[in-house]
């Protein structure tokens, strides 16, 4: 078939009251419309219809078949049919989000002249906060299967499948009709889906639909029957080829069903996960568009868009219909393209369908599919968020306490990494925001030093000490009870019954990181020590610097993002641990010591101890 079969309503009416004069012949459009079952498997094409609303300059044209009104005024309204109450829910708002956005550009985006002329429709899909984050569909090619981009039906499609949702996205135009809405042969639309195919086109968008409800059929062999093989192959093909998503408009017959075309991966498994069924939303009502078919047995593959009301500068009267809540989704689409360019087709249509903000009776339901298409949350983490540490291993993102030394001086370096969502998609955050300042608790190091004030012995010693210099724990993990060795000088001076003292300590450790950790290593890690003091009689006073590093280096290796093939990109970095040393503040008597640390890496500290021995 050619072309659409078109008959004024009036002679449809005629022709249905003559029914007892109906030769039996499936191929008989009027049999075929009172004898549905007997005539399931026939070979006879769909008849094909935009799905909008717009009029033409005369008569009311109609499909048989419980064709959608081609370009008809309104003619629809007539038909409609409601399913339940939820038809009308209430749009679910969502606080505190987009906390990464800077609230100055929101603000710019939200007064925008453009955003405003569909600022219901730019609300409902909250496509400021995508825009925001940077995501305008730059890279993402688009194929419009329509009238062509000069006629009011395609090109309104077209703009509106980029636009102000995704305006840096290419779109292309294919002609599958003519101007009045007569369409070429599934043979010939095939062909165009292959040109566009042949061009990596990733995303393609069908703004019309057909004569008979997506459960009218019933196999694989009657769609393709009905359509044509070379038609279905071309989807096939433009799935693998170029893991290609199809988006399709549900149709305007205000049906609890949307159109047998909606239901092509119901039959053609090769295409699930690469299709969405589109519904359209009233923005002004809150609920389903009168003129909508809902998503029926498509409801696991189906979303909800703005559909009514639209302002185009194509236009002079505001557009209604699905034909243009589709494109709305393609653009979508091709803004989680080009912020997520590694995912495949089945993961962006699941993120889609995932993210999307419930509409209708809980959960999926056969009205509104998954709901309403929501660009703030399909743009930001979902679940828990992890580190891979390498390509085969990641671990739970959370925050990192790490010692002041070593903490201080990523701070200073203001460093970035990225985490992966439950999707596997790469988000950037800045590590400051992840980490805290651990305190190295000089007191406790006291307590596991044999070497006090007033056991101090002169020359020189050596051992071995541990350390919280170097401690950490979460995705910046050491191992624990690090050690350093060292050499110490001690030595000491009377002046009548007061005591001078003074110790110097220089020391190395080879911290080790651990298997859960981005830290892949340590250089050595070169330590010292000065403390001068006095003593007269149970009294004594110092000063000093604890174990300060002085030279060496910790090593990390961070997820920056991923390539497009999917491949994480790892960086590393060197960090450079010299530390400026901390000052301590001493004072003792007898077994008692209380302490002040001036710790210019981490917080000041306090403490008081008590050292005695025991004996037996």
């Amino acid at each position: 078939m050619t072309g659409i079969k078109k008959f004024f309503i009036g002679l449809l009416s005629c022709a249905l009251c003559a029914n007892d004069a109906i030769a039996k012949d499936c191929n008989n459009d009027i049999y075929r419309l009172q004898n549905p079952k007997e005539c399931t498997e026939t070979s006879e094409s769909f008849k094909l219809s935009f799905s909008d609303t717009i009029g033409i300059t005369s008569g009311a044209l109609a499909l048989v078949s419980g064709a959608i009104a081609l370009l008809a005024n309104n003619s629809h309204n007539e038909t409609i049919s409601t399913t339940t109450a939820t038809r009308t829910p209430t749009l679910p708002k969502y606080d505190m989000v987009g906390s990464d956005i800077d609230e100055v550009h929101l603000a710019s985006i939200l007064s925008d002249t453009e955003y405003l002329s569909n600022s219901n429709q730019y609300n409902d899909i909250r496509v400021a906060y995508s825009l925001a984050r940077g995501f305008s569909g730059n890279g993402s090619e688009i194929a419009v299967f329509d009238s062509g981009k000069n006629t009011i039906h395609g090109g309104n499609v077209a703009h509106f499948a980029s636009g102000y949702i995704a305006p840096n996205a290419s779109v292309s135009s294919y002609m599958v009709a003519d101007r009045y809405g007569d369409f070429k042969s599934f043979y010939e639309i095939g062909n165009e889906i292959n040109n566009a195919t042949s061009k990596n086109t990733n995303i393609y968008n069908f703004s019309w639909s057909a004569d008979i409800s997506a459960t009218d059929i019933r196999t694989r062999h009657q769609l393709i029957s009905s359509t044509d093989t070379n038609f279905i192959n071309s989807l096939i093909d433009a799935a693998h080829q170029n893991d290609a998503i199809f988006v399709w408009a549900a149709g305007n017959d205000g049906m609890t069903q949307s159109s047998a075309l909606s239901a092509i991966p119901l039959h053609i498994n090769e295409l699930q996960g690469h299709f969405v069924n589109v519904v359209a939303w009233d923005s002004e009502t809150g609920a389903l568009a009168n003129f909508s078919n809902a998503c029926g047995i498509t409801k696991d593959y189906c979303i909800t868009a703005p559909g009514t009301n639209l302002e185009s500068p194509l236009s002079t009267n505001p557009l209604h219909g699905t034909s243009f809540a589709a494109p709305i989704v393609s653009a979508g689409i091709a803004v989680i393209r080009q912020a997520f360019p590694y995912m495949k087709s089945s993961e962006i249509t699941n993120l889609l369908f995932t993210t999307a903000r419930d509409l209708g009776d809980t959960g999926v339901d056969e009205i509104y599919g998954h709901g309403m298409l929501d660009l703030e949350r399909a743009t930001r983490p979902v679940g828990t968020p992890l580190i891979p540490i390498s390509e085969q291993f990641s671990i739970t993102m959370r925050a990192a306490h790490i010692s002041a030394p070593i903490g201080h001086k990523l701070q200073s370096k203001n460093l970035k990494f990225a985490f992966i969502d439950d999707f596997g998609r790469a988000f950037t955050t800045n590590m400051n925001d992840n980490i805290s300042i651990k305190n190295r608790s000089i007191g406790q190091e006291h307590l596991r030093d044999p070497n006090t004030l007033d056991n101090m012995p002169n020359g020189i010693e050596f051992g071995i000490k541990q350390t919280d210099l170097l401690n950490g724990d979460g995705f910046l993990q050491t191992a624990q009870n690090n050690i350093i060795s060292f050499i110490r000088h001690s030595g000491q001076i009377s002046l009548g019954n007061t005591e001078f003292f003074h110790q110097t300590s220089f020391g190395i450790s080879t911290p080790n990181n651990t298997p859960e950790s981005m830290i892949s290593g340590f250089s050595n890690i070169y330590t010292a020590s000065i403390l001068v003091g006095a003593k007269h009689g149970d009294f004594a006073l110092s000063i000093g610097t604890p174990d300060t590093i002085i030279s060496g280096n910790m090593y990390l290796r961070t997820l920056s993002g991923r390539a497009n093939n999917g491949d994480y990109i790892f960086t590393n970095n060197k960090i450079d641990l010299t530390s400026v040393p901390s000052i301590e503040y001493r004072a003792t008597y007898k077994s008692l010591s209380a302490g002040f640390v001036d710790n210019p890496s981490g917080r000041n500290e306090i403490y008081v101890l008590a050292k005695t021995k025991l004996s037996f």
